[in-house]
């Protein structure tokens, strides 16, 4: 089952937070006024990133993911993904958090 909300409703960490307190693995979709991505998720942490163009990243994440997770207009979807995702690296959301 999806989690959909608006970003102007629903705080980005308080989302980010969820995610890895619960240790959930899946993609966060976020539609924003700007920019489109998907983050994707394992055990709670940040593993890749799915630009709207279909770039997948896998490294050096930070920087896409604070672009994306930003925005303050446009709504987002917290989902279960059957798409396997290695991990190469990966991106704890608390430190994302205070950067945000």
């Amino acid at each position: 089952m999806a989690l959909i909300g608006d970003l102007r409703d629903v705080r980005i960490e308080d989302i980010l937070k969820f995610i890895k307190r619960l240790s959930k693995s899946g993609k966060l979709i976020i539609e924003g006024k700007y920019l489109r991505g998907e983050i994707f998720f394992a055990k709670g942490m940040i593993v890749a990133l799915r630009k709207k163009d279909g770039t997948f990243i896998k490294e050096n994440l930070e920087k896409d993911v604070l672009e994306l997770l930003k925005q303050d207009e446009g709504t987002f979807t917290l989902e279960p993904t059957q798409e396997e995702v290695e991990s190469v690296s990966f991106l704890d959301p608390d430190e994302i958090i205070l950067k945000i």
